[in-house]
């Protein structure tokens, strides 16, 4: 049986936490957080793979806590996604290595997975 890497999404909707898990846990085991502050807790306690968080959040964006999370856990792969159409802190955090990439929202399931699986892979 193959490993079953540690997701870590981020978002401060519900619906989308729910939404994700429900998707992908026959995948990833699956983690969620609805906000920055609680990700960094939970990271404290849970070995995560890949953290996959919403840049628009009240009280710290997602380009903020990727940033943290690349201070503390470099190893770990960071990706945002986002619905908005502001682009450029995204963009720099690239630039930056703060994340691996960005994706649109609504994301397609399968196209999700395959950019999940391919962050994982150039890893591991």
């Amino acid at each position: 049986m193959a490993v079953k890497y540690n997701i870590l999404y981020v978002d401060d909707e519900s619906d989308n936490l729910l939404a994700f898990r429900s998707v992908f846990r026959r995948f990833f085991n699956i983690y969620t957080a609805p906000g920055g502050s609680e990700a960094l807790e939970l990271l404290q306690n849970q070995p995560i793979d890949l953290v996959l968080s919403d840049q628009r959040m009240p009280q710290m964006t997602g380009v903020e806590l990727l940033e943290n999370i690349m201070q503390n856990y470099p190893e770990m792969v960071r990706m945002i996604v986002t619905g908005f159409s502001d682009l450029k802190p995204i963009e720099d955090a690239i630039k930056d290595g703060k994340i691996v990439q960005y994706i649109m929202k609504p994301w397609d399931v399968e196209e999700l997975k395959s950019i999940i699986e391919r962050a994982l892979r150039t890893v591991n």
